[in-house]
């Protein structure tokens, strides 16, 4: 699972700072905005997105449990990322 304690919003602003610098100072993209404003955007996405995988996270494994209970001595783990692969498939959420 991916907890918002693991991904911390200074090491997603970070990422996003250094992304943005390089792309525009290696002239590959051209900002319509200031860095910072595509930076702030860029944490936004990153933070959305974990959010997200938590939820899907938890959801596959309520759904993991259901199942388990049915057929007793599937592997759980494996079960549960089958479950959370689909799920976001199904949502169109990148993992």
């Amino acid at each position: 699972m991916v907890s918002p304690m693991r991904f911390p919003e200074s090491l997603c602003r970070h990422a996003a700072e250094a992304l943005v610098s390089t792309l525009a100072d290696k002239g590959l993209v051209r900002l319509r905005g200031d860095k910072k404003g595509v930076a702030d955007k860029i944490v936004a996405a990153f933070l959305l997105n974990f959010r997200q995988e938590e939820e899907l996270e938890k959801e596959a494994e309520r759904l993991a449990d259901e199942h388990l209970k049915k057929a007793p001595g599937v592997d759980r783990h494996r079960v549960t990322q089958m479950i959370k692969q689909r799920l976001a498939e199904e949502r169109r959420i990148v993992l």
